[in-house]
């Protein structure tokens, strides 16, 4: 590390030049950042919604839910999928694990509902919609008067909406409430039967007609030109002359329908401040800045504003960009204000304005290069990463504050030399730089933790990771650089007075400590010599005496010198006290932990906490089955209540009718200043004394934290079980400890008319029981038949209902389009009937000819018998002329002659007669004829009809049963079950309590057989991130330890401030406690930065002592000193970071402050008790520790020289043994050869021998 200071000294200009290059970019980082109020979150799921218009819940679940749960059912990957299904319409919420691609799960839901369509009944629409954050409006206003609704709905469509959608980063523009137009066709049925128009083929006709067909290429020259067949429909005449085509010919629309623009009928209302209007929401981009589109549209409205005219007003509902600017604003007002306290505190502790200069250089160049390092990551200015930088304000400059007190402390009275700076600088490196990849490191676990927690600090630990790595490079580049230039002069030395003066109080000081150290062993020997009276009575052994402890051995050179302040001299005693009992010291501080463990009983538990915001949002629920003129109704008295409440400044209603859920909302802006909580409480009080006529009204705060409600899910497949069971818990519920609303999803039945069709009657008639509802439907509302732009504005197709709002009467009546089966059977008895008649004509015709045939051979055998007769008279008269008699009598011959002239009159008249007959018959026969030619031709016209003929329509009531029922106005199922979910809405901090309480709750309920529970919702998000934050934690532990080893190389001295990091805990629940600040994510980040915290300062004091033992200062000189030396640093950097959050934890602006003050909170009062732990606790430890290690080496070495002792003495006695064996040898041998004054000398054995 000190080659980098080493090269930034040699290179000082380049320094400079590289720092002003740093403050340029820097600001230009912080002015291109995209700003929002929280970082983009991805909602780990979507949502898919389905309408099918006029159908129950039932037959909508039956129908739509069950196939797209099947479909969604194997999709990989998937969580959960909830589904909600009412009257006309099914919303499934689809949710998987965080961390998932969001855009290829989408994708890929997609991909299987549209699988699914096929399933799914005719005319049923099915979407896929996003749910992630950035699909929030960027602004939400609403726009009144301008004339009728229409009028301004127009006006707004073609001048303000073209505007607004061009302003850059805008990504959609959407409105609301306006009163849309579209191309009403109504068929006239006695036309359509006159010109022999089938209703089924007219939507076909139309949108054929209308439609452009791409023909392919084709070559022109050199050129190759594109095909296009057909023109657009652009006009009501155009639409109107549509040919339709029929089998008598063509004939237009107009003259079977009525064709004409109309409004369409409103299912929704919206108002501001109870007056008609419009509402627009804006959204942006994905990578837009919010408040960049919020001014751009701000800028539009007013430039439209003047052009509309005074008539038409404008009303904010709802703008990201004011929230965010005064976030942004106020945090960075408490991050200066920050920023000015801990340069007051430097200045406090060094005593020098340049020391101070050059230590708050620091702070703003580590944030800046903190700004660009966010710049390049490509995130965002919001409250969690300005809050990072400005709980990092304290932090920043704690390296830089090493460095220069260390730089300073070597200086002395002599110039400051380069070798000065890198010597200072070397010294303490290795230190710094381990404090800090400590505090880094703790960061780490952040970037692996899922969930809500992780996407929302995550950028959080970015941004306080590249302060401190910057801050480390700072004070390594940076900070030796200024230093030579601005320490570089010596300092004025001290006067011979001065400095004996000086000296005196250390030798005082020293003496002072000497003076104790014997009275107290004076005090030990007095207690021991009592109790060695004692011991003696009872004739046991005494006890030794007492010694004085090792005294403070005076460093005057070397690392340890430097005199004694007065921040030392009242603050060593304490330390020194600590050292002399450091077993006490350790026990009281296990009983600070007790007392820690038992203050976190009273601690309150939130998620994130609500922001600040001055905005409400009220959802209203009406009776199932309410009209939009009951909901506007209910709607308006709720409206009263806000018009009349002093805190309301400006509210939005928007009012839903039965088609799109009956569920009124109300966005509520309050005045500056107002109390949020006391304002919703007064609102939700005033609108329950309305009483039951305003429906179920539920007012709760708009931000944009996340749901603090605790969920009780009850699944069961009984709807009637689920129903009591859901009634249960939530009168329980509501009168459970801290919970300030209760209420559950399950809505009351709503009446229906119910059209049960006989399916084997509708089959002999040719309808399936989907085609009978579709017919229903198309009576009631009516069919669509395609789009048609109009004046550049695109614009419904629809056939108008025949039959609005029917009756049950009604419906009965309803005539059904005719069907194949009917059209075929029709043909089929018309053919019957032709066959018949044909059949009929051909027996008459049999008959008649076997008559007249009969008649004939009558009238042939009486002319026979008159021939006979007539034979037989000639023959007479023959008879009488061959034999004449006598004479005739004249008057017999005169009466013969009239008897013959009478025969031939009567024979003539019988000819007459004849003859009449005859004429008559012919006339008959004629007649005959005739008739069988017209039957002939109206058979032969029949026949030919045949192929036309249609089938008569047939009745609802003739093939299904028309009454009223009930059925549930809402139908939710969570995997398939059937589900109703029970929501409590917790206190300020009561979230862990209501949770228990519902877990207790509903577990010793009697519940309905059949029916489960369980609680999740934010209890359930709450432990969860809990959990991933407790197992950052231990690897942040982990880390931290591993730093420490390698810094150290050793494991056991590390452990020394592993031991110290719960202690640290001490003051951050203290003061959680105190300030009744509930226990969140943000306060569990905070805990997670003492980890890295609580160390660092006790890594510089340890990595000094260590120096000190090194250099050959005693064990309780090392750690006295040390911690003497250190004692300034660690004070300095814990009141700069104590001071720099001060602003943060008062709240003082109320800028992001449900995340940065319980984070300030916390750290401030974790910072505090460690860096008492630091200077009491840890040099205890580390006495103890290292005591024990020089005890044993002590005895090891002891053991180790009597064993030399020993064999030293083993050697000796071996070698005397030897020299007096070869000296016995010796003096046998002279002996043996008899030399002369052997024996005479006795003294000479004796002495070999001794």
């Amino acid at each position: 590390m000190s080659l980098i200071t080493r090269m930034s000294l040699k290179n000082r200009l380049i320094v400079g030049l590289l720092t002003l290059v740093i403050a340029v970019f820097g600001v230009v980082a912080t002015t291109s950042l995209n700003q929002e109020t929280i970082p983009s979150v991805e909602n780990p799921g979507t949502m898919v919604q389905a309408t099918v218009p006029g159908a129950s819940p039932e037959v909508v679940e039956e129908t739509v839910t069950t196939p797209l749960e099947t479909a969604l059912d194997g999709v990989a990957d998937l969580e959960t999928v909830t589904t909600t299904t009412s009257a006309g319409m099914m919303t499934a919420s689809v949710t998987w694990p965080f961390g998932e691609d969001a855009e290829k799960m989408t994708d890929t839901v997609r991909s299987a509902v549209d699988a699914a369509k096929a399933n799914l009944p005719e005319g049923a629409e099915v979407e896929v919609l996003s749910q992630q954050l950035d699909d929030v409006p960027v602004v939400m206003f609403a726009v009144s008067g301008g004339g009728d609704g229409q009028q301004l709905s127009d006006l707004l469509e073609k001048s303000l909406v073209p505007e607004l959608q061009a302003v850059d980063g805008v990504a959609e523009v959407e409105l609301a409430g306006q009163r849309e137009q579209q191309v009403s066709i109504s068929l006239r049925p006695d036309d359509m039967e006159e010109k022999n128009v089938v209703a089924a083929s007219v939507p076909e006709e139309l949108e054929a007609a209308g439609t452009v067909t791409p023909a392919g290429q084709s070559a022109s020259g050199d050129r190759s030109l594109a095909v296009e067949v057909g023109t657009e429909v652009d006009a009501i005449d155009l639409i109107a002359a549509t040919p339709l085509r029929t089998t008598d010919g063509t004939v237009r629309l107009d003259e079977v329908a009525d064709v004409e623009l109309e409004t369409v009928r409103q299912t929704t209302l919206s108002r501001a401040d109870g007056r008609d209007s419009v509402t627009i929401s804006v959204t942006k981009g994905q990578d837009d800045n919010v408040v960049e589109v919020s001014h751009g549209v701000a800028e539009v409205l007013e430039t439209k504003g003047e052009e509309l005219g005074d008539d038409i007003a404008f009303s904010t509902i709802f703008d990201q960009a004011p929230e965010i600017e005064q976030s942004i604003h106020d945090l960075s007002v408490e991050g200066g204000l920050g920023l000015f306290f801990a340069v007051l505190v430097i200045l406090a502790f060094l005593g020098s304005f340049r020391s101070t200069v050059v230590a708050a250089i620091s702070i703003p160049m580590s944030l800046l290069i903190a700004m660009i390092g966010l710049w390049v990551g490509e995130y965002t200015l919001n409250i969690l990463t300005l809050g990072a930088l400005t709980i990092a304000v304290g932090r920043v400059v704690d390296d830089s504050i090493v460095v220069i007190e260390n730089i300073r402390r070597r200086q002395g009275t002599a110039e400051l030399t380069i070798s000065d700076i890198v010597a200072s600088v070397r010294q303490v490196a290795g230190a710094i730089t381990a404090s800090t990849l400590t505090t880094v490191a703790v960061f780490l676990p952040i970037a692996f933790v899922d969930g809500i927690a992780g996407q929302l600090f995550r950028p959080f630990s970015v941004t306080v990771t590249l302060a401190l790595l910057a801050s480390l490079l700072v004070a390594l580049t940076i900070v030796p650089v200024f230093s030579y230039w601005f320490l570089r002069n010596s300092p004025k030395p001290l006067s011979p007075k001065r400095q004996a003066a000086t000296d005196a109080s250390y030798d005082r000081w020293i003496a002072r400590q000497r003076a104790r150290a014997i009275r107290r062993a004076d005090r030990r020997q007095s207690k021991i010599e009592k109790r060695n009276a004692k011991r003696e009575a009872k004739g046991k052994s005494p006890l030794p005496a007492a010694i004085v402890d090792s005294p403070i051995t005076p460093a005057r050179d070397g690392e340890a010198a430097g005199r004694i302040d007065r921040l030392q001299q009242r603050s060593m005693p304490a330390i020194l006290t600590a050292l002399r009992h450091p077993w006490r010291t350790v026990a009281l501080s296990v009983v600070v932990l007790l007392v820690t463990m038992m203050l976190t009983s009273f601690l309150r538990t939130d998620l994130l906490g609500g922001q600040s915001q001055n905005s409400l949002y009220a959802a209203q629920t009406m009776p199932a089955g309410a009209s939009l003129t009951t909901s506007d109704e209910a709607a308006k008295k709720v409206e009263g209540v806000l018009a009349d409440d002093p805190d309301v400044e400006t509210f939005s209603t928007t009012v839903n009718g039965p088609e799109s859920g009956a569920e009124n909302s109300f966005n509520i802006t309050l005045r500056d200043g107002s109390d949020t909580a006391a304002a919703s409480a007064r609102i939700r009080e005033q609108i329950e004394d309305l009483g039951d006529e305003v429906g179920d009204v539920n007012v709760m705060d708009a931000g944009g934290g996340l749901s603090e409600d605790v969920e009780v899910k009850l699944t069961g497949t009984d709807l009637a079980a689920l129903s009591e069971a859901a009634d249960a818990v939530t009168a329980r519920m509501a009168e459970a400890p801290g919970v300030t609303n209760a209420r559950n999803d399950l809505a009351a039945d709503q009446p229906i008319i119910k059209v049960d069709v006989d399916r084997e009657k509708a089959a002999d008639e040719g309808y399936s029981q989907a085609e009978v509802g579709q017919a229903i439907s198309a009576a009631l509302h009516g069919a669509p038949a395609g789009t048609v732009t109009l004046e550049g504005q695109e614009r419904d197709i629809m056939i108008a209902p025949t039959h609005p709002d029917a009756t049950p009467d009604e419906i009965r009546s309803l005539e059904l389009p005719v069907t194949e089966a009917q059209t075929r059977q029709a043909q089929e008895e018309a053919t019957d009937r032709v066959e018949e008649r044909t059949e009929a004509r051909t027996e008459e015709a049999k008959r008649k000819a076997e008559d007249d045939a009969a008649e004939q051979l009558r009238s042939a055998r009486e002319a026979r018998d008159s021939a006979a007769e007539q034979l037989e008279d000639a023959r007479e008269a023959l008879r009488e002329v061959r034999d004449p008699g006598p004479a005739p009598d004249p008057a017999e011959m005169r009466q013969e002659q009239i008897d013959q002239a009478e025969e031939g009159v009567e024979a003539a008249e019988k000819g007459l007669r004849d003859a009449d007959e005859a004429i008559d018959d012919l006339l008959t026969a004629q007649e005959e004829q005739r008739q069988n030619s017209a039957e002939e031709e109206q058979l032969a016209d029949e026949q030919k009809a045949i192929p036309d003929l249609k089938g008569s329509p047939v009745r609802v009531e003739e093939i299904a049963e028309v009454d009223e029922a009930e059925t549930p106005a809402t139908i939710t199922r969570e995997d398939g079950s059937r589900q109703v979910t029970v929501f409590a809405t917790p206190a300020e901090g009561q979230l862990s309590t209501v949770s228990a309480e519902a877990q207790q709750l509903t577990a010793s309920m009697d519940l309905p057989d059949g029916v489960s529970f369980a609680v999740g919702g934010a209890s359930a998000e709450q432990a969860e991130s809990f959990a991933q934050l407790g197992m950052a934690m231990l690897v942040a532990i982990v880390l931290v330890l591993l730093v420490m080893i390698a810094t150290f190389r050793s494991f056991v001295q590390p452990l020394i401030l592993l031991v110290s990091i719960p202690f640290a805990a001490t003051g951050a629940v203290l003061l959680l406690v105190l300030t009744n600040t509930p226990l969140g994510i943000p306060a569990l980040i905070g805990l997670l930065m003492l980890i890295g915290i609580v160390v660092t300062n006790a890594i510089v004091l340890i990595d000094l002592i260590n120096k000190l033992r090194e250099q050959g200062l005693g064990l309780m000189d090392s750690i006295v000193h040390g911690t003497r030396l250190r004692l300034r640093p660690i004070l300095m950097t814990a009141a700069a970071t104590v001071f720099a959050l001060l602003p943060m934890a008062f709240g003082l602006t109320g800028g992001g402050v449900f995340i940065s003050q319980p984070l300030a909170i916390v750290v401030i009062g974790g910072l505090t008790s460690s860096t008492l732990l630091t200077l009491i606790l840890v040099p205890a430890l580390y006495l103890l520790v290292e005591r024990r290690k020089e005890r044993r080496a002590l005895r090891r070495e002891e053991k180790r020289a009597a064993k030399r002792a020993e064999r030293d003495a083993a050697v000796a006695a071996e070698a005397a043994e030897v020299g007096a064996t070869a000296e016995a040898r010796a003096a046998g041998e002279a002996d043996a050869a008899g030399e002369p004054g052997a024996a005479g000398e006795p003294g000479a054995t004796g002495r070999a021998a001794h």
